[in-house]
């Protein structure tokens, strides 16, 4: 949602995949795997469910992408504009991007002094999106009640755990997921560019 991170993503994947001896993941076969975490992009990616491979695949994702996390990560056109106009607002990051990489990448892209909390995937503490508990730990420690937030998301995970929060939702149309793909979960709202928001 606000930055454009598969490049990035996909390197990564792909130099697990070489040590692997797997086949290379074309670039444009990465939207649609992406938003449900690591696991599951890793699984795709290797065709396995084995935990011995999977686990070998995620070192050396670490590896790599520890090293090259916003080599060609970028916000979205208007994102930090639209953030700066939003500050005064209590704002948040969740992603299903783990914690250690999520809060990295907003402060290498200057966007963590522009956020109240920066929260990515602790699977040990809860569930990833679209269960609703990440959004749930937001609204709390923000003091903020669900019927006074709004989730700006890009994929039907976003969608599907604001509405289970009881939040309002806004899907945005220029990430990883269609428009008619995102229709089916229903959002309150559409934006085609980040700084639509202003408007609502």
């Amino acid at each position: 949602t606000l930055v454009d991170s598969r490049f990035d993503l996909a390197d990564a994947v792909n130099y697990a995949m070489q040590q692997l001896g797997c086949p290379a993941v074309p670039y444009e076969a990465f939207p649609p795997l992406l938003g449900s975490g690591l696991s599951y992009l890793l699984k795709e990616a290797a065709g396995t469910h084995d935990p011995e491979v999977l686990a070998t695949a995620k070192a050396h994702f670490d590896d790599y992408y520890a090293e090259h996390f916003v080599t060609k990560t970028r916000p979205y056109p208007g994102v930090m504009t639209t953030l700066q106009v939003l500050k005064p607002k209590k704002t948040a990051i969740y992603s299903n991007k783990l914690q250690h990489f999520t809060g990295r990448i907003a402060e290498a892209l200057d966007m963590a002094p522009l956020m109240d909390m920066v929260q990515g995937a602790t699977p040990e503490a809860y569930p990833l999106k679209p269960h609703p508990a990440g959004l749930h730990r937001i609204l709390k420690q923000l003091e903020v009640t669900a019927d006074r937030a709004l989730m700006v998301g890009d994929s039907t995970h976003d969608i599907e755990a604001a509405k289970a929060a009881g939040m309002y939702t806004c899907a945005v149309t220029y990430g990883y997921r269609s428009r008619k793909e995102l229709e089916v979960e229903a959002p309150v709202y559409f934006v085609d560019q980040f700084p639509e928001l202003l408007s609502l």
